[in-house]
């Protein structure tokens, strides 16, 4: 992969990352298999219970209940295996926090069998379905695999998935989330933070607040659907909102995700989709598709901007071959992100309202980075209507370069470069 010259080493490294992180080899697998049936309400047919008095060590003779095993206790490499077509009603919190799993030798929770994703509903629940450790966690575990499972908080449980602190090499795999606050809540604070996430090919959707929700470092966010989250349209919730401390923040990739009819009321957008505070560092914004039918001012697409008393910067960003359609106010919106490279973006609009494709302005609070020295090339704009007020690019901080930015109207918005 071609990096541009004005993306940071550090920046180049998380590229190398992002490309390896979930293809590092491992050892032969060490830990034993465990299976679990339970068949409660909307079950396939076909299920059949387990009984927690079964070792569960064979598929035709499974446990029920994954809180009869101590799951903290297992070896590493060991696998929590969930009957296809099974239904599970979890009154409380599982908690993961397991000194003996490791990145090459990870404790795994799947399915098995053929059929629908195991189906875990905790509706009411005041806490996660699964934490990945205690609150003030400073252990720094790490190697866990989540896949194939919907996690289902029936519109009032708290949170999916709760990644506490201090935490390592968590990959959560084509997984539903639904019906929570939060889909995924991820909170980072010292020694270590939480890193080396990797959260993949989710379907995170129809969480009444945010989707994704924290802080991560050396993580990658990819090929997820996040769809109808933040069911009240506030302007402080969104699909993905991610944040920087001196905990974490730092070398992220959040790449091919489609975000489509997040925040909306009515059938109109009205608050976020994608945004980023706080202090952030080397981050690669690539290939995500932004999609709402219609827009109020107030939803923005992808926000990196400051929204904090205290100082925050965005630097080392790369945000490129994105697709953003019918959103408000702006599709990229900036500030704060000195040399921050904005290219190759595509911008949609048959609203007839005004819009700005990239927005980057000179606006921060104090303590802020200045955002000098942007790199806006190669964006188009794709605007159905001739009116005034849309435009491809708002530039008005020092030192910008600006190229290769072309805008299509009228019939031209549907053809050649503007072809979807």
């Amino acid at each position: 992969m071609r990096v541009p010259a004005e993306f940071s080493h550090a920046a180049a490294a998380l590229v190398v990352l992002a490309g390896t992180m979930a293809a590092a080899p491992s050892a032969a697998w060490a830990g034993p298999t465990y299976y679990f049936s339970d068949c409660q309400a909307g079950a396939a047919t076909t299920c059949v219970p387990g009984d927690d008095a079964r070792p569960g060590t064979t598929p035709d003779a499974p446990r029920r209940s994954l809180s009869a095993l101590d799951v903290n206790a297992l070896p590493a490499g060991s696998k929590l295996l969930l009957a296809r077509g099974g239904v599970w009603l979890q009154p409380t919190t599982l908690l993961l926090d397991n000194p003996h799993a490791t990145a090459q030798q990870p404790l795994v929770i799947d399915a098995y069998g053929s059929g629908d994703r195991p189906w875990i509903k905790a509706p009411g629940l005041q806490g996660a379905v699964i934490a990945f450790g205690k609150y003030g966690n400073t252990s720094y575990d790490g190697g866990y695999t989540v896949r194939n499972l919907k996690l289902d908080g029936a519109g009032s449980a708290l949170w999916g998935v709760f990644l506490v602190h201090n935490l390592h090499h968590v990959t959560l795999e084509n997984n539903e989330i639904t019906g929570f606050h939060i889909g995924i809540h991820s909170q980072s604070r010292g020694p270590h933070g939480v890193t080396q996430v990797l959260i993949r090919n989710n379907s995170i959707s129809r969480n009444r607040g945010m989707g994704i929700l924290g802080q991560f470092s050396d993580s990658v966010i990819e090929g997820n659907l996040f769809e109808a989250n933040n069911t009240t349209g506030s302007a402080y919730s969104h699909a993905i909102y991610l944040s920087g401390n001196e905990a974490g923040g730092r070398h992220n990739v959040v790449r091919n995700n489609l975000l489509r009819g997040n925040s909306v009321v009515n059938g109109v957008c009205t608050g976020g989709n994608f945004t980023l505070h706080g202090q952030m560092e080397d981050m690669l914004i690539e290939g995500n598709t932004i999609e709402q039918a219609a827009a109020s001012r107030s939803c923005r697409g992808i926000s990196i901007t400051s929204g904090y008393a205290s100082p925050e910067w965005f630097r080392g960003f790369v945000v490129r071959r994105n697709t953003l359609v019918n959103l408000g106010g702006c599709g990229i919106c900036v500030n704060a992100a000195p040399g921050i490279v904005v290219e190759g973006n595509r911008f949609f609009s048959n609203q007839g309202k005004p819009h700005k494709g990239v927005s980057i302005r000179d606006d921060g609070g104090a303590g802020d980075d200045p955002g000098h020295g942007p790199i806006v090339r190669d964006n188009v704009a794709c605007f159905a209507s001739r009116m005034l007020g849309q435009e491809l690019v708002s530039v008005n901080v020092p030192g910008a370069v600006l190229s290769g930015n072309e805008t299509y109207r009228g019939a031209a918005a549907t053809a050649g470069a503007c072809a979807r």
